[in-house]
């Protein structure tokens, strides 16, 4: 083989690696836990576990590095004593998580979580087993994500828009109602 084969061969199993690591990063699960605010319920923040990704992801576990607060309510502070998530997918986690599902709780609102969390971001670990369709074996995956209760703070209450909703709404009853009454 001359020079120019041999590098012909080495590009193309370089290029076949790359496209091979790309494929199987965007088919890989993805777990991230966020919050949000609640829209329909003003003042209160949700907190969310979702798999992202476009795989399955199996024997969820999720541990902090901090007890995570659970209702947590109270504008400026909490209005009882804290609780802690003891229970569900944060004690025993998930056996199965297919993509673009999602656990969403009422975590709190923001005086109460702010307490709750001693003012620290959170960190929480998610560990878990996918198996890529072209693998033998299961790889184990961890992904982090990092909740600062202190980002909410500038966030008004939302209503999440229901009053222009509902405004929306009656307006469209009343024109329909005088439509009707119109034709009879």
């Amino acid at each position: 083989m001359d020079a120019v084969n041999i590098l012909t061969l080495i590009i193309s199993l370089l290029a076949l690696l790359v496209t091979y690591v790309v494929f199987k990063s965007d088919q890989q699960p993805q777990i991230i836990i966020f919050a949000t605010p609640h829209y329909g319920k003003p003042s209160l923040i949700q907190l969310h576990v979702k798999n992202i990704g476009k795989s399955i992801a199996e024997n969820i576990h999720i541990s902090s590095d901090q007890p995570i607060p659970r209702g947590a309510f109270g504008i400026s502070r909490l209005n009882e004593l804290q609780k802690n998530f003891e229970s569900g997918i944060f004690k025993y986690g998930v056996k199965v998580f297919p993509p673009n599902q999602s656990y969403i709780y009422d975590w709190g609102q923001f005086g109460g979580l702010k307490e709750a969390l001693n003012q620290k971001p959170i960190t929480f670990k998610v560990t878990y087993l996918y198996k890529h369709p072209l693998n033998l074996w299961k790889t184990k995956v961890t992904d982090i994500s990092i909740i600062d209760i202190n980002e909410l703070e500038a966030l008004p209450a939302s209503d999440g828009g229901l009053i222009e909703q509902m405004t929306n709404i009656n307006k469209e009853l009343r024109a329909l109602n005088t439509k009707i009454d119109k034709k009879f």
